[in-house]
């Protein structure tokens, strides 16, 4: 209403000519009209209303169809937002109740960690994975403020400043919820562990979006810059950047989300290899160094594509190294650089589709499974390579899911590389994704192992269903090994130190497919409402509650045959509907409020055992009062 008043005033004062009738009018709309610009002055552009642009509004539909939840329009913008700025850094897992946040808000929406494109949602994983392995990791923050509005406004973006200043400051002054004091944590332990940060400092990375196009207001740009100098002038960062994102860029990033790429890579020249079984084509090609870094490695920003080297075993152990430094020498080298092609080994890519026009060669979504090192170190060197820089590229066609596995074992014997680093070639992984198959057949609204990234990309099968290995590992540890403090505290240390535990082969595969069932039926149940939302933080505790309650104290072996008929008393107990909401809100009470239960104490091994006996003792109390029923 207010707003329509205003736009009148406007033409009424900007008009040419105004009849006598009317004149009274003028002083009020002058009034009006100054105190319109004013209002525009400060950053309150309150004639118009802050709606959701449809086009996004659609996407975003579909994000929430993949990734069911219950989260408020706004809620739900800023959640997809930052899922799709966070595709650019890394195709980890993310978890929606990682990326949004109840409680106090002072102007940052989402904040997340990345060390070495893996996301860490704690301090005490932070540290493991800062201190595990080799010396220098790349650590990245990312902060994103997200507004449904169309319009770009000035007053927002220097709140964003104002929040982000106060969050990095020793002693805080806004109010901070539990999602942002343990991010809080999470960087004051990576500021205590600069000495094993590549560089020395994390990398920054903030974002401001809307659902407005994208502006050259010079007021709005120097806003957005003005993040970047002061995040700068701390002293905390390597690398700072700050960016406006507007709506196309949104609706890009999401359409590119899946991990999906193309590319058209001109060559010197190629030469096919005899065809053969789970081939349909593959060529050694010779390429200039350039072309391979712009067309291949580069996204439409000019970013490293880092999703691309999933399948490759080894990930990228930096420039400071013994031999990536030799690479490196050679690429900055003007005369060493007409012989890098020779010197050095060259890349293997992997694509589902490669097809040959001329002097081109067109692959989509391709993986790059030999050549992390050298691919990385180009890139980083891109400023010294020049034409005359070649490169051997062997890319290879094929869909067979064996066949990748088996070119990537042996391209990547050409270092040591030990077994563990091969966790999706493994029988027992194959095996147990084949059961997950076998059981999404059967069922209407089956499961999906996603065995390697991508898996099921070109599938119309929502997120919600698809596992990855680390997924599986986090439910069945909390649930059938009694670890929900791992799964909570130390996820990778289920895939990594306790692999040997987690996936043995002598488990049943029945406990796999029975977590990872009662995980995606406590989502829905919360995504619907029917269970407080609170209760996320307290998931992977959750998952041991249920199986002591359905089950009682005397569970059979995770390897013992007897453990089936559990797994049907469970997976039976879940699909029982409303009843088993009742019972499940009944037994989640017994807990306390989520809200007081500190994430500290979910950490705990000790909380486990308590958790454990508590759901013991509801399940001895039901069952006694379900006797004494009439």
């Amino acid at each position: 209403m207010f707003g329509s008043r205003l736009i009148e005033a406007r033409n009424v004062a900007s008009a040419p000519d105004i009849s006598y009738r009317h004149r009274w009018r003028l002083p009020l709309a002058r009034m009006s009209m100054q105190l319109y610009l004013v209002l525009r002055t400060v950053g309150f552009e309150i004639w118009r209303e802050a709606a959701l642009h449809r086009v996004v509004k659609q996407h975003m539909k579909d994000f929430s169809e993949q990734n069911p939840n219950s989260l408020k329009e706004d809620k739900l913008f800023e959640a997809f937002s930052s899922f799709v700025l966070l595709r650019q850094h890394t195709s980890d897992e993310v978890d929606l109740d990682g990326l949004v946040y109840e409680g106090d808000d002072p102007g940052i929406d989402s904040i997340v960690v990345l060390v070495d494109d893996r996301i860490v949602s704690t301090r005490d994983e932070l540290e493991e994975a800062i201190s595990k392995g080799k010396r220098d990791r790349d650590v990245i923050i990312i902060l994103v403020q997200a507004k449904t509005s169309e319009y770009w406004n000035k007053g927002e973006i220097n709140k964003f400043e104002s929040a982000m200043s106060d969050f990095f400051d020793e002693n805080h002054l806004y109010p901070q919820s539990d999602y942002l004091s343990e991010r809080k944590e999470m960087f004051d332990a990576i500021i205590a562990n600069v000495g094993r940060i590549r560089g020395g400092k994390p990398n920054l990375e903030a974002y401001f979006v809307t659902t407005a196009p994208a502006t050259e207001d010079r007021e709005i740009l120097g806003a957005i810059g003005s993040i970047g100098r002061r995040m700068d002038d701390t002293g905390y960062f390597g690398q700072v950047r700050s960016r406006a994102v507007g709506r196309d860029e949104v609706v890009r990033l999401w359409q590119s989300a899946d991990g999906s790429v193309e590319a058209k890579l001109p060559v010197f020249g190629s030469a096919a290899f005899p065809s053969a079984k789970g081939v349909e084509e593959s060529y050694v090609a010779t390429v200039r160094a350039k072309d391979y870094i712009k067309f291949v490695l580069s996204d439409e920003t000019g970013n490293l594509r880092r999703t691309i080297f999933e399948e490759n075993v080894r990930d990228y152990i930096g420039g400071d190294t013994e031999i990536n430094s030799e690479i490196a020498e050679s690429a900055k080298n003007s005369e060493k650089q007409e012989i890098f092609g020779i010197l050095n080994n060259g890349v293997t890519i992997i694509s589902p589709d490669v097809r040959v026009q001329g002097n081109d060669i067109y692959m989509s979504d391709f993986q790059i499974v030999n050549g992390c090192q050298t691919s990385n170190v180009l890139f980083e060197n891109l400023e010294h390579i020049t034409d005359s820089a070649t490169l051997m590229a062997k890319i290879i066609e094929t869909s067979d899911p064996s066949v990748v596995e088996e070119i990537v074992r042996s391209t990547n014997r050409q270092t040591k590389v030990s077994d563990d680093q091969f966790l999706a070639t493994l029988a027992f992984i194959k095996s147990l994704g084949q059961y997950f198959d076998a059981r999404a057949r059967e069922e209407e609204h089956g499961l999906y192992f996603e065995r390697r990234k991508h898996q099921f990309t070109q599938d119309d099968v929502s997120n919600v269903r698809i596992f990855s290995i680390r997924d599986v590992a986090r439910c069945v540890g909390a649930m059938f090994f009694d670890r929900p403090d791992l799964a909570t505290r130390y996820p990778n240390k289920l895939t990594s130190d306790l692999q040997g535990m987690v996936f043995d082969s002598s488990n049943r595969e029945e406990i796999y497919y029975t977590a990872c069932f009662v995980y995606y039926r406590l989502r829905m149940l919360m995504s619907n409402q029917k269970l407080d939302r609170g209760l996320s933080k307290m998931k992977w505790h959750m998952l041991m509650a249920i199986k002591y309650f359905v089950v009682g104290e005397d569970v059979p072996k995770n390897s013992s045959r007897k453990i089936d008929k559990s797994c049907e008393q469970i997976i039976s107990f879940m699909k029982a509907g409303d009843s088993t909401t009742l019972k499940l809100q009944e037994l989640f009470s017994v807990f306390g409020d989520p809200s007081e239960i500190s994430r500290d104490r979910l950490k705990g091994q000790s909380y486990s055992s308590i958790v454990r006996e508590e759901a013991l003792n509801f399940r001895t109390a039901k069952m006694a009062a379900e006797a004494n029923s009439p």
